[in-house]
């Protein structure tokens, strides 16, 4: 069944209605990819990486989980509480690959804690995308149930939940490949398959995330992961990951960028939250 505009409204009505999410939740998403993106560019520019550099990148995907913890009944109403579960262990897990590091800097490089980063790193993007394929089954059950309330509808299309589940779970795939053999260029390519089709998913439900963000937040939603997927050409299709010099830039230092692109996105958020509601004439929390 093709999908149509969520519960059948035209684009003015959508435009009309409230930004759920809160400014609490904003300030704390963008919070957690600010703090993030400083870790990873404090570690890609010390020489040894010190407690406090790496305590930085466990703290950032701890502020993303908040961020939707502090959002919880909304989310649980569209999502279900099971999916957020499975969502916030994927995020955790993010945090956990740096835990042993902010415990024992020492570890950072040595092969075995290494191989058990790209792990637990590819495991919460495989995990992740188990957590949007249930959204993806809540989604199908309601449609088949004719429920299209507003307050429980999953505005993504199949196609567009589909496509970035399928890219994160390549992407987590080939990162649970890449801890065993770093020179893979297959698994290479599929670290840049992933995002890439995390980008087409965001492409492809462009028209209401500009209703709800606002067009200069949807422009570095799609540049984020472009940039994501790019620098992970070098994976692919060169031997650059073998320097460690190249390696530390693309692994810290280009994704600490990629993570402030985040932050901007938010915040830019959030600014268009608030013209919306002085346009509206409502204020919210």
């Amino acid at each position: 069944m093709p999908d149509s505009p969520p519960t059948g409204m035209s684009r003015e009505v959508r435009a009309a209605e409230p930004i759920h999410v809160t400014r609490a939740t904003l300030g704390l998403t963008a919070l957690g990819f600010l703090v993030w993106g400083i870790g990873y560019l404090v570690v890609w520019q010390s020489i040894t990486a010190t407690r406090l550099d790496w305590v930085l990148c466990v703290l950032g995907p701890l502020l993303l989980a908040a961020a939707v913890l502090n959002h919880l009944n909304h989310h649980r109403r569209r999502f279900g509480l099971l999916t957020l579960v499975v969502l916030n262990v994927a995020i955790a897990l993010q945090a956990l690959v740096f835990v042993p590091f902010a415990l024992d800097p020492s570890l950072g490089g040595t092969p075995v804690w290494s191989e058990f980063a790209y792990d637990v790193w590819g495991l919460s993007w495989v995990i992740g995308a188990v957590g949007v394929l249930m959204v993806l089954a809540r989604k199908r059950s309601r449609r088949s149930h004719a429920d299209r309330s507003a307050e429980t509808e999953v505005h993504a299309s199949f196609f567009q939940l589909s496509t970035l589940a399928v890219g994160m779970l390549l992407y987590g795939l080939s990162f649970i490949g890449l801890g065993a053999d770093r020179t893979s260029h297959n698994f290479g390519w599929l670290s840049v398959i992933g995002p890439a089709l995390i980008v087409v998913s965001i492409i492809a439900h462009v028209e209401h995330l500009t209703l709800r963000i606002g067009r200069p937040a949807v422009i570095l939603a799609i540049l984020g992961p472009s940039l994501w997927a790019v620098k992970n050409l070098a994976r692919a299709a060169t031997t650059l990951m073998s320097d460690p010099s190249w390696s530390s830039l693309l692994v810290y230092g280009v994704q600490g960028i990629i993570l402030l692109v985040g932050a901007m996105a938010c915040l830019l958020t959030l600014r268009h939250k608030q013209a919306w509601e002085q346009n509206s004439g409502r204020v919210g929390l």
